[in-house]
């Protein structure tokens, strides 16, 4: 993505700033003075973003804050802003899964979105409609139905995507009822959280789902033991949460999917995710 135009800049009121490329706990947004500017293709869900992240306050978390452009809209010409903190991603995993859970309390009265629906099939999906058949097909009764529709039956997967898609047939053999309530909850934890010494953890950003509250602790500790060196013992230390085997059953699930389904996925990332789809079976036995 190039940096803002200067009528961008102009609209959020930092027409004098130069952007900076942020890392990617801020997805790739620009640094423009105080504020962070960020493209998006869903101008509904950003506008939905903005208005919970203007509202939420979750006890010790610093979230950044939406700006509104000089004529009080959310979005201007497909961008949108938010305030900098500063700050950069740290394996700190359970402060960061303290951190969501903290997050998730403060979403707890808050509506299901409109747009948290599986995609349709029949049409090309993109990234996000990828990711959000994934969850679908993982809490699914039948997730053949859900991701069948754009995997094809003639082609040869690349070895690693077959070993996926082995594991995730005896993975889905073992889930079980979650009892737990759904509610909004914040489903990358691992991706928008930010760190400044001993200051509050910033959260950058709220990828929305409407699940039981230790799913993203779940899918947290799921991506953290495949792709930061995380230690086994995380999943230990968060067994407490409600349903949390079958959680982290899903999330594994989900990120099996998101690897079959996903055009870009790599196979250099498929050891962690294999590796770790064995650690939460065995605890199965």
């Amino acid at each position: 993505m190039t940096a803002p135009p200067l009528h961008i800049l102009s609209g959020f009121q930092v027409g004098h700033a130069t952007p900076v490329e942020l890392d990617d706990a801020w997805a790739g947004g620009w640094r423009c003075d105080r504020a962070v500017l960020r493209w998006t293709d869903d101008p509904a869900r950003a506008t939905w973003t903005a208005k919970t992240l203007d509202r939420v306050r979750p006890a010790g978390v610093a979230v950044a804050r939406p700006i509104r452009s000089s004529d009080g809209r959310w979005s201007v010409g497909g961008w949108n802003a938010r305030t900098f903190l500063s700050g950069a991603r740290a394996p700190r995993f359970d402060e960061t899964a303290a951190t969501v859970l903290r997050v998730n309390e403060a979403l707890r009265d808050e509506e299901r979105p409109a747009f948290l629906t599986a995609p349709e099939p029949g049409r090309t999906w993109s990234e996000r409609d990828i990711l959000a058949a994934a969850e679908h097909a993982a809490w699914s009764p039948d997730p053949a139905a859900v991701v069948g529709a754009v995997l094809d039956p003639d082609s040869v997967p690349r070895d690693d995507v077959a070993q996926a898609i082995e594991k995730v047939v005896g993975l889905v053999l073992l889930r079980d009822e979650v009892t737990a309530p759904d509610q909004l909850v914040h489903a990358d934890a691992l991706g928008t959280t930010a760190y400044d010494g001993a200051a509050d953890p910033v959260v950058t950003d709220i990828v929305p789902a409407w699940r039981p509250a230790g799913w993203s602790v779940a899918v947290l500790i799921v991506d953290s033991l495949a792709w930061a060196n995380a230690e086994d013992t995380l999943l230990n230390r968060w067994s407490h949460l409600p349903d949390f085997p079958q959680l982290v059953l899903r999330a594994v699930i989900y990120r099996l999917f998101v690897h079959v389904l996903h055009p870009g996925s790599r196979p250099e990332a498929w050891p962690g995710l294999a590796r770790v789809s064995d650690v939460v079976a065995a605890r199965f036995r």
